[in-house]
């Protein structure tokens, strides 16, 4: 999947919410909403890292499977898309932003 393909999924999605799950919502309401299924996918993820190192209780080791951790990972990345989306923040912009001010910080260290 090309980024562009990923941000269309993305847009479709968000279409998609605010016709029907999302009906009615306020726009203060929608990003409350994506916060708080971030902080789920998040914990969500946590879980699977946990299992994934061997660190988590025997009826959750039991449910694991192998793409559970990369699925946990695909809900972290689309939720915070959506959220970003709802906030106008260009995700990809503010990526290429961090990566320089990174790549700088690192440069000057070594």
């Amino acid at each position: 999947m090309t980024i562009e393909d990923f941000q269309k999924f993305i847009n479709e999605q968000d279409a998609l919410f605010r016709t029907t799950k999302q009906l009615g919502y306020s726009e203060r309401e929608r990003i409350l909403a994506r916060t708080v299924k971030l902080s789920e996918e998040l914990g969500e993820l946590s879980d699977e890292v946990l299992a994934a190192l061997g660190d988590q209780r025997t009826g959750k080791m039991d449910e694991r499977s192998v793409e559970g951790l990369a699925d946990e990972f695909a809900d972290v990345v689309i939720v915070t898309f959506l959220l970003a989306k709802s906030m106008d923040v260009d995700v990809m912009q503010a990526l290429g932003r961090k990566v320089e001010k990174i790549k700088a910080k690192h440069n000057k260290q070594l």
